[in-house]
């Protein structure tokens, strides 16, 4: 599904903040509209067309960001857990 296909099913506004997105060029600008992937296929996910929205560049940045922050926050957690049962188990 395309930008054009996007913004005419779901509007002008970015899915998460509501702001109104620039759909002219260049693309790539934090105010650009972007497609951002719901479920994300690395995360398991499948690819669906009904798993797309449209959002600013910057807002699809940050929500990546922060999920990796909360990937690696629960990757240390996991492995102090794992440590902390090692010395336990000692």
């Amino acid at each position: 599904m395309s930008v054009k296909a996007l913004r005419a099913t779901f509007g002008p506004q970015c899915h998460w903040c509501g702001l109104p997105m620039d759909f002219e060029p260049p693309a790539g600008r934090p105010e650009s509209a972007t497609i951002e992937h719901l479920n994300d296929a690395t995360l398991g996910s499948v690819r669906k067309q009904s798993h797309r929205r449209l959002s600013h560049a910057a807002c699809n940045r940050a929500r990546n960001e922060f999920r990796l922050q909360a990937e690696r926050q629960f990757a240390e957690w996991i492995a102090q857990r794992v440590a902390a049962a090692q010395s336990a188990g000692s």
